[in-house]
């Protein structure tokens, strides 16, 4: 081959040869630079950085949603303490059941304490008669005083069958604190659904108001008053 030719061919190369690199030049330009997820956004210097897995302390102030909106009624003199009979129970279940079945307003309860199967361990629901601060719909007795000035608290479980979880003891504790402080109700007059009417084993066999009475004494330091 002449060296005329062989000009002549590597002049004719040259455009595909650049094409190649041009294009693939082209597909890196298009890449995310952050392969693999793009780096968090830097924070202000002028702000702390967000803490992180620190529980809030119970206090009058948290929103636990135990503080009625409206305040207080000055109607509550004693706590009353339930269990459901049955451990599937749900919050939503049973206040279908006592509107549906029962032709009731609402869930007879003011509140809910779960055992982990169809609701949290130990998580406390709020019931709207709470919110509302209404009477209750949980214990009646000629007079019916106890649904007129009793907080009614449920703990979920059939505790016929076994005692409720370290979880929901915990959880009725802190409750029953909060109440006694904010209600000015004594330890004296936490009572069970049984232990007032003598006509239901309610809450059950395997409860017990003690190891309830015991946590207090320290769970209600944690109250702080508003």
């Amino acid at each position: 081959m002449t060296r005329t030719r062989f000009a002549a061919l590597l002049v004719s190369l040259a455009p595909l040869a650049g094409g190649c690199v041009n294009e693939q030049a082209s597909r890196i330009a298009q890449m995310d630079p952050y392969v693999g997820g793009r780096p968090a956004p830097m924070q202000s210097l002028d702000r702390p950085p967000a803490r992180t897995g620190q529980a809030k302390p119970l206090t009058a102030q948290a929103d636990n949603g135990w503080t009625p909106r409206s305040g207080f009624s000055g109607r509550w003199d004693c706590i009353v303490v339930h269990h459901s009979a049955s451990d599937k129970s749900t919050p939503q279940g049973m206040r279908d059941y006592h509107m549906r079945q029962r032709g009731w307003d609402e869930l007879g309860y003011h509140f809910v304490i779960g055992n982990g199967v169809g609701y949290g361990d130990g998580q406390v629901f709020v019931g709207e008669r709470w919110r509302r601060q209404m009477h209750g719909a949980h214990c009646k007795t000629p007079g019916n005083h106890y649904n007129e000035h009793g907080i009614g608290i449920c703990l979920i479980g059939n505790l016929e069958a076994h005692p409720p979880t370290a979880k929901q003891v915990e959880s009725l504790a802190k409750l029953a604190s909060f109440l006694s402080t904010k209600c000015g109700i004594p330890q004296s007059r936490i009572l069970t659904h049984g232990g007032v009417t003598k006509k239901t084993a309610c809450p059950g066999r395997y409860f017990s108001l003690s190891p309830v009475i015991r946590q207090m004494s320290w769970q209600t330091a944690a109250v702080v008053a508003p």
